[in-house]
């Protein structure tokens, strides 16, 4: 009898799974760069302050509020600096806070130079602001 030879049966090719890795790594980084975001999750959940027109009579004392012409108003009353300025240092050891109320349009170079000009009176500074809904339905 005649025995046929065979050959020997060829090794299984080794699959390189390096290419595969590398292409779900660069997935996930995709997927996480699109679905993810950059600003904290604490940063997200504070709703912004936003002030309105407000009943000056139950807001805190001293009041200083800024009009957007650039006028001082302390309790109600229209002054110009210096005379803030010199009601408020004469209050200081009474009410140490002056509470400061700007509309919100307000450029931040106003309010950043009425800050530093209420430097000098030493007292703290207090910015009044309302809490509203972010749908503009009124305060919370």
């Amino acid at each position: 009898m005649i025995r046929a030879r065979l050959a020997p049966p060829a090794a299984a090719p080794r699959h390189d799974f390096g290419l595969a890795q590398v292409n779900i790594v660069l997935l996930l980084v995709l997927f996480f760069l699109v679905v993810g975001t950059i600003v904290e999750t604490d940063e997200l959940a504070i709703d912004p302050a936003v002030t309105q027109d407000l009943p000056l009579e139950r807001l805190p004392r001293p009041l200083l509020v800024l009009t957007p012409g650039g006028g001082w108003l302390l309790d109600g009353a229209e002054v110009d600096r210096a005379t803030a300025l010199a009601r408020l240092t004469e209050t200081r050891e009474a009410l140490p806070t002056v509470h400061l109320l700007a509309p919100r349009d307000l450029p931040a170079e106003d309010l950043l130079a009425t800050v530093e000009a209420l430097r000098p009176a030493g007292l703290a500074i207090t910015l009044v602001t309302l809490r509203a809904s972010l749908d503009g339905a009124g305060p919370l």
